[in-house]
């Protein structure tokens, strides 16, 4: 019974994310799948059950600082900030861990921006549609989506201190390529 509850709130919850999502499995790009750390397209549908739950605030930030990071082209920045990402994730729980841990074990370093922002993307993705499952009165963060991101088509990314537009995607190519989710 408890089983088939679960199963049955995973499903209620996919759905009503999915029918309000406005990025969707077909704008993964196949081609991309599986390497430099990026997930499938029947992973990424699977992470992306999204509930009404809050994300750690340490997550919130140093998500909002790499993704600052990134929009900089700083490389050592982002690298600055993966390890708290990591470890914010890996004391979380529920959907949240589970929808962000496997994602989490893809980020990578890298030595070049190319390959840092590859996994980056789907994980900033899914932590993103966790902010935008709050009420807008209560989201810890802005929500940026831009409609032409590398991996996804569609990327999202969370910031928290500057209402500017700077997409971590493409960075100083394309900085206000974009626009904010509300």
């Amino acid at each position: 019974m408890k089983k088939n509850l679960l199963f049955v709130s995973f499903v209620l919850t996919f759905l009503t994310f999915s029918a309000t999502s406005i990025l969707s499995a077909d704008e993964f790009s196949e081609a991309d799948a599986n390497k430099d750390g990026v997930v499938s397209k029947e992973e990424f549908n699977t992470y992306l059950s999204v509930g009404t739950v809050t994300l750690p605030p340490a997550l919130v930030q140093s998500l909002s600082d790499a993704a600052a990071a990134l929009a900089k082209d700083d490389l050592a920045g982002y690298k600055k900030h993966l390890p708290i990402i990591l470890e914010s994730v890996k004391q979380t729980t529920g959907a949240v861990r589970a929808t962000l841990l496997p994602l989490s074990e893809r980020l990578v370093p890298g030595n070049d921006l190319k390959t840092a922002r590859k996994p980056f993307e789907p994980f900033s993705n899914a932590a993103a549609n966790f902010v935008l499952a709050q009420p807008a009165a209560k989201r810890q963060a802005k929500v940026f989506q831009c409609p032409m991101s590398p991996v996804l088509g569609v990327g999202r990314w969370i910031q928290k201190d500057n209402p500017k537009l700077q997409n971590p995607f493409f960075g100083s190519q394309m900085l206000a390529c974009g626009n904010e989710l509300k």
